[in-house]
C-alpha cells in the first residue's frame, strides 16, 4: 500500500508523491527513502528532488514557467505581514575591521584598487603560477594590508567567475587579431594528458615579428598558443582543422627534427656492444651521486654535480658521460675507493671507449640543442647539420677502434631517415628500399630544407663551400639552391598578387618560371642567311634592342646578398630595404620551426600549473591559466 504525500511549492504548481512501499521500506536505503518525484501541474513533466528541499522545483518554475513564477513572487510579497521580522533581524553579524586604517577602503573602481587586483591576477596567479586560493590565506591578506591598508582583498569566487574569464576573452580577441594580421603562419600540434589522465591538445602559431623594419629592434619568433580540451569530437575537430589547412596549395607537413634525431640515436645505441661495460659504470656513478649521501658530499667538495640520465632523452645520457669523464681521473677514483666502490673506478681503456662515444654523439647533441632555440631561426639548421653529421660519421669509421659498431649503426640509421635530404644535396647514398624509413625518408626531401639555409645570413652558401663535398658537387648544389630561390621569389610575387617590377618598373602580368640555370646566358637562335635589299650600303644600321629581363632585379638582389659580409642570421629581415624580395621570402620560410619545441613548452607550463597539490583544478581553469600564461603579451 503506497502513501501519497503532497507538498506546496511555487503556488502549488508541483505535486510530489512518495511511492515507497511499506512492505520493503525496511530494505530501502536512507538515500532512496528521501528521494521523491514531482509532477509539474503546468507542463506535466517529472522532477526529482529530496524531501524538505524545494530548490529543484523552484528552479523548474523559474526557468520554464517564468510568468507564473513572477506572479507567485508578487503574491508572496503581498502576503507578508508588515510586522513580520526578517531572518537577518535575528542575526548579529560581526564585521572584522583592520587593526588601523588611514581611511575608508577603496571603492571597486578606484585606480589603486584596480591596479593591485590586476597585479595579483597577472603577476602572482598567472605569471608565478601560485594557486587562486592564495587570496584567502591569512599570510597573504596580511601582506597586502602592509602593502596598502585601504586595499580590499579580491575574493576567490570573483577571480574564478569574473576576472579570469574576462582576461581569457580579452586574450582570445588579441589572439584573433594577431592571427588575422599574419602574412605567413606555421603551426605545431601535440597532445598531452595531465595527472588525472585528462586529454588536451595544443596548437602554436609561429611567425616572425612584423616589426622587423627597425634595424635596432631584435627579431624574435612569437609563439602564440591555442589550447583546447579534447573530447569525443576531438578527432573531428582536428580533421576539420587539417582539411582546412590542406585546402591551401602552399600547406605542407614537416616532421619534428629533434624527434627524428632522437630516433636516429636510439637506433644507433643498439650498437653499444663494445663499450656497454664502461657506460654501465657511468650510470652507476651517476646514480650513487643522487642516492648516497657520502658520495654526493665528496662530489660537492670538488664542485661537481652529475646530471641524472633520463631514459626518454638520449642527450641526458650523453651529458652524464661528458660530466663524469671531465672529472680528474685521480679525484674520481679516490672518491670511489674511499666510499667502498672500487669496482666502479674508470681505467684508461674505459676513458678511451667513452671518448669515442662522446666524439660520435657530439654533433648530434649540438644539433639537438641548436634547433630548439626560441629566438632564432631553427629550420635553417637542419640541412647544414645533417651534412656535417654525415661527413663526421664517414671520417669516424676509420678512426674509431672500440665504438665501430656504434658508428655503423648511427650511419645506417641516419641514412634510413635523412637519406632523402642527402639525395637533394646531390649525394649518392647506397641504401635499399627496404632500409628506407617510410615515415621520414620522403618528408625530408622537401626543398624547404635547402631554401632555409640560404635565407639565413649566417649560412647562405658557406655551409656548402666549407663542406667535404667535391668541388663539382659544391658548384652544382649552389646553382641548384640559387635557382630554387629565384623561382620561389617569382612565385611569391605571383601568388600574392603583387606587381613584379624590375629596376626599370616594367610590370609583368604573367611571370614564367625559369628552368634554365640562374646566371647562364640564354642560347642564341640558329643563324639564317641575311635577306638582300637595294641600297643596303646607304641604309643606316639599326641596332636591335636587347630584350630586357623583367626579373633581373631578383638576380641582382641575390648576387648582392651573397657578397654581403654581414653574418647576422636576420640580415634579410633587418635590411629589408636593401633586399625587398628576399626579405619577404625569408619572412615566410624562416618562421617555420624545425621542432615541436614551442608546443612542448606549452605543456611544460600546464604541468607546472597542475602540480601535485593542485590536482583538483578543473579543466576550464587549467586551460585558462595555461593560455593566459603563454599569451600574456596579448593582454
Amino acid at each position: 500500500m503506497s502513501s501519497d504525500l503532497t507538498e506546496t511549492s511555487s503556488a502549488s504548481s508541483i505535486v510530489i508523491s512518495d511511492t515507497t512501499s511499506s512492505d520493503n521500506a525496511d530494505l530501502a536505503t536512507k538515500y532512496v527513502a528521501k528521494t521523491v518525484q514531482a509532477t509539474c501541474k503546468i507542463c506535466k513533466s517529472t522532477i526529482r528532488g529530496t524531501k524538505g528541499v524545494t530548490s529543484n522545483y523552484n528552479r523548474h518554475i523559474k526557468e520554464f514557467h517564468k510568468s507564473q513564477y513572477e506572479l507567485w513572487q508578487q503574491q508572496l510579497q503581498f502576503n507578508i505581514s508588515p510586522g513580520q521580522k526578517k531572518i537577518t533581524d535575528t542575526l548579529t553579524v560581526q564585521k572584522v575591521k583592520p587593526a588601523s586604517t588611514s581611511g575608508a577602503m577603496y571603492l571597486s573602481n578606484h585606480p589603486r584598487q584596480v591596479e593591485l587586483e590586476k597585479s595579483i591576477t597577472e603577476d602572482i596567479i598567472i605569471e608565478l603560477g601560485l594557486p587562486i586560493s592564495i587570496v584567502e590565506r591569512s599570510g597573504f591578506i596580511k601582506f597586502m594590508f602592509n602593502v596598502d591598508p585601504r586595499f580590499k582583498m579580491i575574493s576567490r569566487r570573483t577571480l574564478n567567475r569574473t576576472t579570469l574569464p574576462n582576461l581569457y576573452s580579452k586574450m582570445l580577441d588579441g589572439l584573433k587579431s594577431f592571427c588575422s594580421m599574419a602574412t605567413f603562419m606555421s603551426l605545431t600540434l601535440d597532445l598531452w594528458t595531465d595527472r588525472r589522465q585528462r586529454a588536451f591538445f595544443a596548437l602554436t602559431d609561429n611567425q616572425l615579428n612584423s616589426d622587423w623594419n627597425s634595424d635596432d629592434e631584435q627579431i624574435e619568433s612569437n609563439d602564440i598558443t591555442s589550447e583546447n580540451n579534447t573530447s569525443i569530437e576531438a578527432q573531428d575537430i582536428l580533421k576539420q582543422l587539417f582539411d582546412t589547412i590542406s585546402s591551401e596549395n602552399e600547406s605542407f607537413r614537416l616532421p619534428c627534427y629533434a624527434h627524428t634525431l632522437q630516433l636516429t640515436v636510439k637506433d644507433g645505441l643498439k650498437g653499444l656492444t663494445g663499450i656497454q661495460s664502461s657506460l654501465e659504470k657511468i650510470s652507476k656513478i651517476a646514480k650513487l651521486s643522487h642516492s648516497s649521501t657520502l658520495v654526493s658530499e665528496r662530489f660537492e667538495k670538488i664542485q661537481i654535480c652529475i646530471p641524472k640520465a633520463n631514459i626518454t632523452r638520449w642527450n641526458s645520457q650523453y651529458e652524464t658521460v661528458v660530466t663524469v669523464t671531465s672529472i680528474q681521473p685521480s679525484d674520481l677514483n679516490e672518491i670511489l675507493i674511499q666510499t667502498q666502490h672500487r669496482d666502479l673506478c674508470l681505467k684508461p681503456l674505459d676513458y678511451q671507449m667513452l671518448s669515442e662515444f662522446v666524439s660520435l654523439l657530439a654533433l648530434f647533441a649540438e644539433a639537438t640543442i641548436a634547433t630548439q632555440a626560441q629566438n632564432i631561426p631553427s629550420i635553417s639548421i637542419v640541412a647544414p647539420s645533417i651534412l656535417a653529421i654525415y661527413h663526421d660519421l664517414l671520417l669516424e669509421q676509420s678512426n674509431t677502434k672500440y665504438a665501430s659498431s656504434l658508428c655503423e649503426c648511427l650511419l645506417e640509421s641516419l641514412l634510413s631517415r635523412f637519406g632523402g635530404l642527402l639525395e637533394q644535396m646531390l649525394i649518392d647514398i647506397n641504401i635499399t628500399e627496404k632500409n628506407k624509413n617510410k615515415r621520414f625518408y620522403d618528408l625530408y626531401k622537401d626543398l624547404i630544407y635547402l631554401l632555409a639555409p640560404f635565407l639565413d645570413g649566417h649560412f647562405r652558401l658557406r655551409w656548402i663551400s666549407s663542406s667535404l663535398l667535391s668541388e663539382q658537387v659544391q658548384e652544382e648544389l649552389s646553382n641548384k639552391i640559387q635557382q630554387l630561390v629565384f623561382e620561389q621569389c617569382i612565385l611569391l610575387k605571383h601568388v600574392n598578387g603583387l606587381p613584379a617590377t624590375s629596376a626599370n618598373d616594367n610590370i609583368v602580368t604573367s611571370p614564367p618560371i625559369q628552368t634554365q640555370p640562374l646566371f647562364n646566358s640564354t642560347a642564341s637562335s640558329p643563324s639564317t642567311p641575311k635577306r638582300k635589299s637595294l641600297f643596303a650600303n646607304l641604309e643606316s644600321k639599326v641596332m636591335k634592342k636587347s630584350k630586357s629581363d623583367p626579373f633581373s632585379y631578383i638576380k641582382d638582389e641575390i648576387s648582392k646578398y651573397l657578397n654581403d659580409n654581414d653574418m647576422d642570421s636576420m640580415l634579410l629581415l633587418n635590411s629589408s630595404n636593401n633586399y625587398p624580395t628576399l626579405s619577404k621570402l625569408a619572412l615566410k620560410i624562416l618562421s617555420i620551426p624545425a621542432t615541436s619545441g614551442p608546443v612542448e613548452r606549452v605543456f611544460s607550463q600546464s604541468g607546472f600549473l597542475f602540480r601535485q597539490h593542485r590536482a583538483s583544478m578543473t579543466r576550464t581553469t587549467l586551460q585558462q591559466l595555461t593560455m593566459l600564461k603563454c599569451n600574456r603579451d596579448l593582454l
